[in-house]
């Protein structure tokens, strides 16, 4: 098997994506299983560009190569913006085939990891490449995904619907949902306090789309109104934060409320430990219901939290300890579940001693030895 691997990222990194997270922590666990890792992204220069080192941004002591490409950046330019959304999207596959084209001379022997098939098709030839989808293919992408079968590659759907197709496309393909640093994500203990922490950490919203903190707290106003407990809110952007600012502010509830911006992963597990109750109340898209194996919820069960989660399949399929559901969009129900959990601490205690007990199997290192394994002939 060979030694060297490339974690391929066309986007901006670093991020306050989750696929920044996911990318850095998969070539982190590469490099820490014994391989030569270098994670390659290309130099942007827009509004939304992180003008920090990954290093710096992630607070990592990063011991594997990071490569920023050099590649014109057509994101900032006046046209690309005013552009419609479809010429948009194929502008960006298109530029990102050069990208992965300027790596071409560079790139041999070796296993190459992604999830954009586009740039992995580059790299069919002389590697071994591995194939992550983590969001709905569309039109070329899916088209690229069909070519990829006939090469040296793998598949990874990390949902049972995302899986099943791939699997129709080609028979080496493999389930592996989300996995988390468990160095860094891990129980702070398994008891209950006596007055409870309710949390949500993470993007408030994904690609415009509200992911339902907003809803979620105005029912936690209510229910407070029933049962005393603290609420903790971490995440961006500052707008969307802001807006939940503002509607806790006008209730009398203030006081049991801390909102927090984002901050590097080892403060977010810090944060997140503190937890009793984390919540994941995204909303039903084909995205979020079929593709998406949210990193979040594999933080709150590594952390020994108990998870309070939209009843969306991507969310149900995760079969560990810890997993509560209510009714998507129904806040309603939101509200009765989180009662029951809040109501019931003992039941709560038994839930985060299971939770402590099964942090290995939500590790990113071993998810990355059956992904190796599974490459191997």
């Amino acid at each position: 098997m060979k030694k060297k691997i490339y974690v391929l990222v066309y986007g901006r990194f670093p991020t306050e994506k989750a696929y920044g997270v996911h990318a850095l922590n998969q070539a982190i666990s590469f490099s820490e299983l014994g391989y030569d890792v270098t994670l390659c992204y290309p130099k942007t220069n827009n509004e939304k560009t992180i003008k920090i080192s990954p290093e710096e941004y992630y607070k990592k002591d990063i011991r594997f190569k990071l490569e920023e490409v050099p590649f014109l950046d057509i994101t900032s330019n006046k046209f690309f913006v005013i552009l419609p959304s479809i010429f948009k999207k194929f502008l960006w596959l298109a530029r990102s085939l050069q990208w992965s084209f300027t790596l071409k001379n560079t790139i041999s022997d070796s296993i190459v990891w992604s999830t954009n098939p586009v740039v992995l098709y580059i790299h069919r030839k002389t590697n071994h490449l591995i194939f992550e989808q983590h969001g709905q293919a569309k039109y070329i992408q899916r088209l690229f995904i069909y070519l990829l079968r006939k090469h040296n590659s793998i598949f990874v759907g990390t949902t049972k619907y995302s899986y099943v197709n791939l699997n129709k496309i080609k028979k080496k393909s493999i389930l592996l949902p989300n996995a988390v640093n468990t160095d860094l994500f891990k129980p702070k203990n398994t008891s209950v306090a006596s007055n409870l922490v309710v949390g949500y950490a993470g993007m408030l919203e994904t690609y415009d789309v509200d992911k339902g903190v907003f809803k979620s707290v105005e029912a936690i106003l209510s229910l407070l109104k029933e049962i005393n407990f603290n609420v903790v809110i971490i995440g961006g952007p500052k707008n969307k934060l802001n807006e939940i600012r503002k509607l806790v502010a006008k209730s009398k509830y203030k006081n049991n409320f801390t909102f927090k911006d984002r901050m590097s992963q080892s403060k977010l597990a810090d944060e997140i430990s503190n937890f009793d109750i984390g919540l994941v109340p995204y909303p039903k898209n084909t995205h979020m219901n079929k593709f998406a194996s949210p990193l979040k919820i594999f933080e709150y069960l590594a952390s020994g939290v108990v998870c309070l989660a939209s009843d969306l399949e991507s969310h149900t399929d995760i079969k560990f300890e810890g997993m509560n559901f209510f009714k998507n969009g129904d806040f309603n129900d939101f509200k009765k579940e989180l009662k029951l959990l809040l109501s019931n601490p003992e039941n709560l205690k038994e839930q985060k001693f299971l939770l402590a007990e099964q942090v290995d199997k939500l590790s990113i290192n071993k998810r990355s030895e059956q992904l190796i394994n599974f490459l191997r002939p």
